[in-house]
């Protein structure tokens, strides 16, 4: 799966598509409703027995796990839902800097990147 950032009705928002394009999720508000949506989608679909009491890594805050980072060579964990997530495909950027030189060839000014 992958993480894409689009600009979709007027707004920003994220979802997951798989590999061949087909959309897994529903299209989230923010970065952390998408990155909460994955966590909760791969631990629903694990078949064995789940030792851990929360799905969220207790080592998200930045601080503590730099702090880890810094004294192991684990810091940031063993699961792939422990690993930071990132977006895959910006589709929003390109969408609205074309918005932005439509709206100053209106106005018949240049556009500003």
């Amino acid at each position: 799966m992958q993480l894409l950032k689009d600009y979709i009705d007027d707004r920003i928002c994220f979802y997951w598509s798989d590999q061949s394009g087909g959309l897994v999720s529903p299209r989230l508000a923010t970065f952390q409703d998408a990155e909460e949506w994955w966590k909760r989608y791969l631990f629903g679909r694990y078949q064995g027995k789940e030792r851990r009491r929360s799905i969220f890594d207790r080592r998200t805050n930045h601080a503590k796990r730099q702090r880890v980072a810094d004294g192991a060579a684990w810091g940031l964990g063993r699961r792939i839902t422990d690993l930071p997530v990132r977006v895959a495909h910006d589709l929003a950027s390109r969408k609205v800097l074309e918005m932005r030189r439509m709206a100053s060839a209106r106005n018949g000014k240049s556009a500003r990147p």
